[in-house]
C-alpha cells in the first residue's frame, strides 16, 4: 500500500486536551493499516501521538510519518509483538497510551469516551467492541468491573478485555511491561498484572473494531493453551489472590482450549478436552453447553457461534 493511499492530516496533534500515544506494532500486514491509522487521525480528540512500531521495513510508512506531525516511526527487527510494543512504550511521551493492531480500527469517539472515565478517576479503560471474522462483524461485551479490587481475579476468569480499546495511564507502565517471553497472551499477561494494582472502568459501548484473522499467532491453538498455563503459573507467583486460584484458572483454560479446537473444526479433540475439564470440577454452565454441542453430528462452528450470541444477550 502506498502512502498516497492513506488519508492523514498534517498533523494529529490539532486539539486540546491530554496528549494520547498510539503504539501500533507491523510486521508482514502493513498492507492493512491503511484504515487503522486513518481511524486514529479520525479522533474525535485531536491531541494524539502515533507512533508505528515497523519489524518489516516499509518503505512507505517511513515516508508517511517524515510528512505528518505526530507520528514517529520506528523500525525494529522482528522480536514478537511484546518487543514491539515495549519499544513503542519507551518512545512514547503522552499522558496516556493506547494500542492498535494493523488490522484492527477505532470508532471516531474511541478516545473521548475513554478519556471521561480517565477524568472521573480510572487509570486504564477499555471498552465494548465489534468482533469482525469472516467479513461479519457482530457486538460483543467487554467483562464489566464488579469489584475494582479483586478485579483483576475477575479478569482472569472471564477474559473480555479487547486489546484495541485499552486506555491507560503512562506511569501504569512504569513499573509494568509487557513480558517478551511470551509468543501470545502477553496482553492478558499485562493487564492482571494492571488490574491488580490500578483502577480499572469499562465504557459499555463497542468503540472498537477487532479483527479475528486466521493465521494470526492466536490461532496456533496449542500455543495457546500452553502460555495460558504459563501465564497462570506465573501470576499464581506474582499477584497477590491468584495462587488460590491456580487449579480453577487451569481447568478454565482446559475449556478455552476445548472451545477455540470446536472453533476450529477439531471436534474429535475438543470433546476430549472439554472431557477432561468437565471430569477435573469444571461445573460451569457454559462448559457444560460447549460440551453437549461438541457431540452434534455437524455445523459446530455455526452451532457456537449461535451459542455465543446466545449468552451475549444474556449478559
Amino acid at each position: 500500500m502506498p502512502d498516497s493511499a492513506v488519508s492523514l492530516p498534517e498533523s494529529l496533534q490539532q486539539g486540546g486536551g491530554p496528549l494520547v500515544s498510539v503504539i501500533v506494532p507491523t510486521y508482514d500486514d502493513s498492507e492493512l493499516l491503511g484504515p487503522a491509522l486513518e481511524s486514529i487521525a479520525a479522533q474525535t480528540h485531536g491531541n494524539v501521538e502515533l507512533i508505528v512500531v515497523d519489524s518489516s521495513d516499509v518503505s512507505w510508512l517511513r515516508e508517511l510519518a517524515a510528512r505528518v506531525e505526530g507520528f514517529t516511526y520506528l523500525n525494529q527487527k522482528p522480536s514478537g509483538l511484546a518487543a514491539a510494543r515495549n519499544r513503542g512504550l519507551d518512545a512514547a511521551t503522552g499522558e496516556l497510551i493506547a494500542f492498535l493492531d494493523a488490522d484492527d480500527r477505532w470508532l471516531p469517539e474511541k478516545l473521548d469516551r475513554q478519556l471521561a472515565a480517565v477524568a472521573d478517576g480510572a487509570d486504564i479503560v477499555y471498552s465494548n467492541v465489534y468482533l469482525v471474522e469472516d467479513g461479519r462483524k457482530r457486538r460483543q461485551s467487554a467483562l464489566s468491573v464488579r469489584n475494582p479490587d479483586s478485579h483483576h481475579v475477575d479478569f482472569l476468569y472471564e477474559g473480555g478485555v479487547p486489546m484495541p480499546t485499552v486506555l491507560a495511564r503512562r506511569e501504569c507502565f512504569a513499573d509494568e511491561r509487557f513480558d517478551e517471553r511470551l509468543p501470545v497472551a502477553e496482553d492478558r499477561h499485562l493487564w492482571a498484572r494492571l488490574f491488580a494494582s490500578y483502577r480499572p472502568a469499562r465504557v459499555a459501548e463497542p468503540l472498537a473494531c477487532y479483527t479475528r484473522r486466521a493465521g494470526s499467532m492466536s490461532s496456533d491453538l496449542e500455543l495457546m493453551y500452553e502460555t495460558e498455563l504459563t501465564v497462570i503459573a506465573d501470576l499464581a507467583n506474582r499477584v497477590p489472590d491468584v495462587a488460590a486460584h491456580r487449579a480453577v484458572l487451569e481447568r478454565k483454560a482446559r475449556y478455552k482450549y476445548g472451545k477455540r479446537l470446536l472453533r476450529a473444526g477439531r471436534s474429535s479433540k475438543a470433546r476430549r478436552e472439554l472431557r477432561r475439564a468437565v471430569a477435573a470440577g469444571e461445573h460451569d454452565p457454559r462448559a457444560l453447553a460447549l460440551l453437549v454441542l461438541a457431540y452434534a453430528p455437524a455445523g459446530h462452528a455455526q452451532l457456537l457461534e449461535l451459542l455465543e450470541r446466545f449468552q451475549e444477550r444474556r449478559r
